[in-house]
């Protein structure tokens, strides 16, 4: 049996998670780092250790990805378990997130790179032609993404269909929030851009007992993921550190 929560627990821990977030300020401090060790040491000083555990100045961008994306599964894990169980299918689906675009890779007939193949979940699911990957996709959590692989359309349309195939039953005021969160979150490749954390942030502050609250969470959250993605990356691929490494 799966560990099972409620939701004024989950809205509060989704308010006080949300409290701890980095200000602009903090962000540019860390920022301020001109090498990958550096950065990984002032992220390491703050709310950001538990993401970058394991890495250290000599990891390469595709370690640190798949590091980054374990974590983010970690993370909504722990989200999903604050929920009664109505809700946890619709956030178990936000795991996959970070995932999308190696899955739209999927779609091309090229041999994928061997970076690809070392990830634990995408990999096993990569050889053959984009007709085998989907079906080996079938099997896997990610089958609702299949089809896209199949036909190479947007795999960020496809995520939210599923997003709203799970929607748990709960009144219309709550489903209104749910159906306003996906479209904020569907002009990225199932990521939202930072224009839309503003919408997000009222929409968040709005749900202030309901599910929606950890959605809004998550999907503020995806944006500090991506701009510590950005910033480990970038130190990795082009830092002094990184050169002297090589």
């Amino acid at each position: 049996m799966g560990i099972e929560g409620n939701l004024p627990y989950a809205a509060a821990r989704a308010h006080a998670r949300h409290g701890l977030r980095l200000e602009e300020a903090a962000w540019r401090r860390i920022e301020a780092s001109r090498d990958l060790g550096q950065y990984l040491e002032a992220a390491r000083a703050g709310v950001l250790a538990d993401w970058v555990a394991g890495l250290d100045a000599t990891s390469e961008s595709h370690a640190i990805e798949r590091s980054l994306r374990n974590a983010w599964r970690a993370y909504v894990r722990g989200v999903v378990s604050w929920h009664p169980r109505a809700w946890q299918p619709w956030l178990e689906w936000w795991t996959w997130l970070p995932l999308l675009p190696l899955v739209a890779r999927l779609a091309r007939a090229a041999p994928v790179p061997p970076w690809m193949l070392a990830d634990p979940v995408c990999g096993p699911v990569a050889v053959g032609s984009p007709a085998e990957r989907a079906a080996a996709l079938d099997a896997t959590p990610l089958a609702p993404l299949s089809d896209s692989v199949r036909t190479a359309t947007p795999i960020g349309l496809a995520w939210v269909a599923e997003a709203e195939a799970r929607m748990p039953r709960a009144g219309r005021r709550t489903l209104e929030r749910l159906g306003l969160l996906l479209r904020l979150l569907s002009p990225g490749a199932g990521a939202p851009l930072a224009e839309a954390a503003p919408a997000l942030l009222r929409l968040f502050r709005s749900a202030v007992d309901s599910g929606v609250a950890s959605g809004c969470h998550l999907a503020l959250l995806l944006i500090d993921f991506e701009r510590l993605r950005g910033g480990l990356v970038h130190r990795s691929l082009f830092s002094s550190s990184a050169a002297e490494v090589a």
